[in-house]
Formats: structure tokens, C-alpha cells, sequence
């Protein structure tokens, strides 16, 4: 049976073949895909040259919303990508560093923005003949990115990127012109109502295929500079274009967290919604485009400037719609999706990550919030195991009874199965954080390396925690309704010791300080100091006075040495933390010096 990646190398082959029968043809492709590979190397450089000062500024400029909506709309004018500045909204949403109304804001001034790139083609592109330097450009640029330093290397590959940009232009121009000793495209005009619909449609086609509404209206700008086809064909395949972008963050959205797929929602509300609304108004925006076409002194005969004007007046309408009712926005995904979780939650037995998403792998700051977040959400599901265990109640961890009183209260055993609470709450998100961290620090060599390689370090931590509580919870349910008082009670003093433990690490996440943190780390030490002071003395007291069996003394030393262990290794966990948070502590005192 053959395989579907084979099957698409081969129809691959055959459309490669097909195109390669036609000069005009194959000129068109070319300059197509060379334009969204131009338009990859144009993100990739601004990623080395920018990545760092752009995160750090996204964190700043995001406390209004006017200035969330201003960093969407310079940062994709000047780097003329609105993947790039989505991907870094997503990113930092889906990590917790901006919130959601930052984020709306953002994907905001980036469609008003994606109307630059119209303008550019247009006046620059298309206007003047600047493929005959392109090459000599390049040639400069390729060489600057052979650098191993970052800045360099991406300045090389923002001037390659640049040289390529305007190259496929000029490769689209003329695989167009060439096209009409051929084919007329032209002759496949349609007006009216069902020529903006079947041209709309063919927009969101091409979108679709190329991923790009970027390649999309250049293509439909050469097109319309080559007279292939209609002003008014080439206004439908925008709207389209625009629409069909919609799709592109639909498939981008599958393996992100629910807030990422907040924004990804409000782009498509933004997009289907003045699409709609454009084509209801169609001819307006076209009376409306002429008037402005003669207040800038633009010939009425200059389409390509004109539907450059259109580009503009579609996202400025959108903006406008919905800049004003942002706050509205963010109520409604907040209420649909709280909706949802809680449907989820009913029908989802297997955990899984909540935070972890590919988007925040794209920048260390990112991967590692989600990490941390994802790590708390594990942990927490570890302490839920062990509670229940011990035949203790999630509720009475944080609840005000005092230790020695819950102890008391819950004197029945919880009937559990481990195995399933392990493969329910632990085994699938222990190896999404595993596989994660490994692939953060492949992406990331330098000071957040060691972080992920500690995350990995304390899952596994965990790992052997929950190891340890398996084989001990048996005992505990057994011993609890023993008839003998004093193994009974031996086994209510290891509850009450890992209660307390449990009750201490839980105030670990939530500690804002050293000096908290360094109080509780304190607690902890002394708690295991009590296994070591009465580990054997007390058990060979009571086998010697006959007050336990020889088989309840020695299950008692195995069970008090594994929470031994567990409590042990939670000190691990929080000396792995502790010693972050110093380091977080210190780059704090060393920026504001």
C-alpha cells in the first residue's frame, strides 16, 4: 500500500512535470514560490535580528490597548510579516506573558497593517524595474548570512529575502504577460453579483493552497498589471484572499492551547465579517475607492494603486468595526470557551498538557512559561495521587482543620485504583513535558538550557515519587482498619507526616519571596529529621514487646522508609525551584543596579 507522503511526491511529480511544458507557466510558479520563500526568509531574519528586543518589548508595549494594537500595526509594517507578529501574540498569550484583550488588539493592528504590503508591491514592485538589482543584492546578502553572529546573519537574510521579495515579482509579471500569446485569461471575466462571488471563492482557493494571502494578492496584483484580468475580479480575489486567510489560522490553531485559539477565533470573526460585509457593500467600497483615487491625484486608470486603495479600506472597515467593541469580544470567547471546558471536563478522563503548545516553542521565554505552568499542573496532580493514597481528600489539604483532625477525620480508606489514576492523571502529561523540554532546549543552547534539562529532572522526580507511593498505599489502606491500635497508629503517623509535607510543597508555587520559600524548604528538612529519629527505634520497641507481628514490622520499615523517600524527593523538587528563583532573583537585582 502506498503511503501518503509517497502518494504526494508523486502527484508532486506530475504537476512539476505539467508546468515544466510551459515557459509561461513554469516562470509563474517559479516567481510564486520564490516569493513565499522570500517571504520565509523575510520572518527568519527578523527572528535572529529582532527575536530577543521584540519579546521584550511585546511585554511592554502591551499594558493598553492602544499601544497593543500600535505594536501590531508597526511591528508587521516594518517587518511586512503578520505571521511572524501572530505567531509571537500567540506564543506569549499561550505562555501567559500578554493577556488575551493585548492579544485581540495585537491581530488587530496586524490586518490593518497587511494592507503595507499591497502598497509596496504596487508602487515599488510593479511601478519600477528593480529585478535587475536584485540579484547583486542578493549575492550581498547571502554572503553577510554566511556570519555565525545572529544580528549578522540575519541582517544578510532580511537583504536576501528583500532581493527575492522583488525578484518574484518580476518572475509573476512576466509569466502573466507571456501568458497572453497563449491563454486571455481575461476572457473569463465575470461582472455582477456572480463574478465577485465565483473571484471570491477562487481568492480563498489559492489562500488555502498557498497558506499565504500575502502570495494571494500579489498574484492577483501582477495579474491585474499583466491586463489578465478584471479591476473588479481582482478587488473579489482580495476579498477572497483576506477570507481564505482564515483557513490558514484554522489549520495553524490545531495544536494550540485554548487561549491561542482565542485569537485564532477573533481573526476569523474579524475576516469572515468584513468579507461578508464587503461584498454586501461592493460597489460602495468601489465608488469609495475612485473618490479617493482623485483626492491623491491616482489616475482612474491605475488599477494596481487602486486595488491597493481597496487593500487599505477593507482592514480600516474591519478595524473600525471592531476596535471599538474589542471588550465585547473578549467577554464572548471567554464565555464560549468556559462552556466548553466544562463539557470537556465531563467527558475527558486521560489529562493531558493545557499549556503546552508548538506555538511557544518558537522563543525560549515562551517555552519556558508554559513549562513552568505545565509543571505546576503536573505537580498538582501528583499531590492528588498521593492525598488519595493516604485516603485523604484533596479538599482537606487546603481546608482549616488542623493536620492531627483531618487525620482523625478520614479513618476510612479511599478504595482507588492507582494504576488507572496513574495513567489517567500522570503517565500522558509526564511525557508531553518530557518531550517538550527536550525539544526547547534543541531550540534553545544558551541560559534557559539548563532550566528545561531541570524540568525534565523533577518530572522524573515525580516519576519515582509516584513510584514509591504505589508501593506503599496498599499498607495504608490495609492498616487502616486493622484491629491492632499500634500498627494502626504507626500508620496514621506516616499519613499525618506526609500531610504535613503535602501541605507545605503546596505553598511552594504560590511563595513570592526568598525568605518564604527558604522557611518552608526549613519545614520540610525537619519533618524528614522525624523519619530518621523514629524510623527504627520505636518499631523494634513494639516487635520487642509483642505489640505488632514480625510481618507488620517489617511492611512498617519498607513504607516508612519509601515516605521517607517521597518526602525526600519533594526537598529535591523544591531545591531545583529554589534555586532558579534565585537565579530569577539575582538578574532582577543586577537590572535595576
Amino acid at each position: 500500500m502506498i503511503k501518503s507522503k509517497n502518494l504526494f511526491l508523486i502527484a508532486l511529480f506530475i504537476i512539476t512535470a505539467f508546468i515544466s511544458t510551459s515557459e509561461s507557466l513554469t516562470k509563474l510558479c517559479f516567481g510564486l514560490a520564490l516569493f513565499i520563500y522570500a517571504m520565509s526568509v523575510l520572518e527568519q531574519s527578523f527572528s535572529l535580528m529582532a527575536g530577543g528586543i521584540l519579546e521584550n518589548f511585546l511585554k511592554k508595549a502591551t499594558k493598553k490597548d492602544y499601544k497593543s494594537f500600535l505594536f501590531g500595526f508597526i511591528s508587521t509594517t516594518v517587518m511586512q510579516s503578520s505571521g511572524l507578529v501572530s505567531v509571537l501574540a500567540i506564543s506569549f498569550l499561550s505562555a501567559g506573558l500578554i493577556s488575551l484583550m493585548a492579544g485581540i488588539c495585537i491581530i488587530y493592528g496586524t490586518n490593518l497593517a497587511s494592507a503595507t504590503s499591497a502598497w509596496i508591491v504596487g508602487l515599488i514592485g510593479l511601478k519600477m524595474d528593480i529585478a535587475h538589482f536584485s540579484m547583486p543584492i542578493f549575492i550581498f546578502g547571502a554572503v553577510l548570512a554566511l556570519f555565525k553572529d545572529e544580528k549578522t546573519k540575519g541582517a544578510g537574510l532580511f537583504i536576501a529575502g528583500v532581493a527575492l521579495f522583488f525578484l518574484a515579482i518580476a518572475y509573476m509579471k512576466d509569466g502573466f504577460l507571456n501568458f497572453k500569446s497563449t491563454i486571455e485569461l481575461s476572457k473569463y471575466a465575470l461582472s455582477g453579483v456572480l463574478g465577485i462571488i465565483v473571484y471570491a471563492l477562487i481568492g480563498v482557493f489559492i489562500t488555502a493552497l498557498l497558506q499565504s494571502s500575502h502570495a494571494s494578492i500579489t498574484l492577483a496584483l501582477t495579474a491585474l498589471a499583466s491586463s489578465q484580468i478584471t479591476y473588479e475580479n481582482a478587488v473579489s480575489i482580495t476579498i477572497g484572499a483576506n477570507l481564505g486567510s482564515t483557513i490558514t489560522a484554522i489549520i495553524g490553531s490545531l495544536k494550540v492551547n485554548n487561549e491561542a485559539k482565542k485569537l485564532t477565533i477573533t481573526h476569523i470573526i474579524f475576516n469572515l465579517t468584513t468579507a461578508v460585509l464587503t461584498i454586501l457593500l461592493f460597489n460602495v467600497f468601489l465608488k469609495a475607492v475612485d473618490i479617493s483615487a482623485d483626492l491623491f491625484g491616482i489616475s482612474q486608470d491605475d488599477n494596481i494603486l487602486k486595488l491597493a486603495i481597496f487593500q487599505s479600506y477593507f482592514n480600516i472597515f474591519g478595524v473600525l468595526l471592531f476596535y471599538p467593541t474589542r471588550r465585547f469580544m473578549k467577554i464572548f470567547l471567554d464565555r464560549s470557551f468556559t462552556k466548553l471546558n466544562k463539557k470537556v471536563k465531563k467527558t475527558q478522563k486521560i489529562y493531558t498538557a493545557i499549556y503546552l503548545n508548538d506555538e511557544a516553542l518558537k522563543f525560549s521565554k515562551s517555552a519556558k512559561e508554559v513549562l513552568i505552568k505545565e509543571h505546576i499542573h503536573l505537580f498538582n496532580n501528583v499531590i492528588s495521587i498521593i492525598t488519595k493514597s493516604i485516603s485523604i481528600s484533596s479538599k482537606d489539604i487546603t481546608g482549616e482543620l488542623s493536620d492531627e483532625e483531618v487525620i482523625a477525620k478520614r479513618d476510612k480508606p479511599m478504595q482507588i485504583d492507582f494504576d488507572e489514576l496513574y495513567n489517567e492523571r500522570f503517565k500522558n502529561l509526564y511525557s508531553q513535558i518530557i518531550d517538550f523540554s527536550i525539544k526547547a532546549s534543541a531550540i534553545d543552547k544558551g541560559e534557559e538550557n539548563k532550566f528545561f534539562m531541570d524540568i525534565r529532572r523533577s518530572a522524573l522526580i515525580f516519576a519515582e515519587i509516584l513510584k514509591d507511593m504505589r508501593n506503599a498505599q496498599p499498607n495504608f489502606c490495609r492498616y487502616m482498619l486493622s484491629q491492632n491500635e499500634f500498627i494502626k497508629k504507626e500508620y496514621n503517623f506516616l499519613r499525618l507526616n506526609l500531610l504535613k509535607s503535602i501541605r507545605i510543597i503546596k505553598q511552594i508555587p504560590e511563595s513570592e519571596n526568598f525568605e518564604t520559600m527558604q522557611k518552608l524548604l526549613t519545614e520540610l528538612k525537619l519533618i524528614m529529621q522525624n523519619y530518621n529519629i523514629i524510623e527504627w527505634r520505636d518499631i523494634d520497641t513494639l516487635l520487642y514487646e509483642s505489640k505488632i507481628s514480625s510481618s507488620m514490622a517489617t511492611s512498617l520499615m519498607n513504607d516508612t522508609f519509601l515516605v521517607h523517600s517521597i518526602v525526600k524527593n519533594f526537598i529535591q523538587i523544591v531545591k531545583i525551584a529554589f534555586t532558579h528563583y534565585q537565579e530569577r532573583e539575582n538578574k532582577t537585582k543586577n537590572l535595576k543596579a
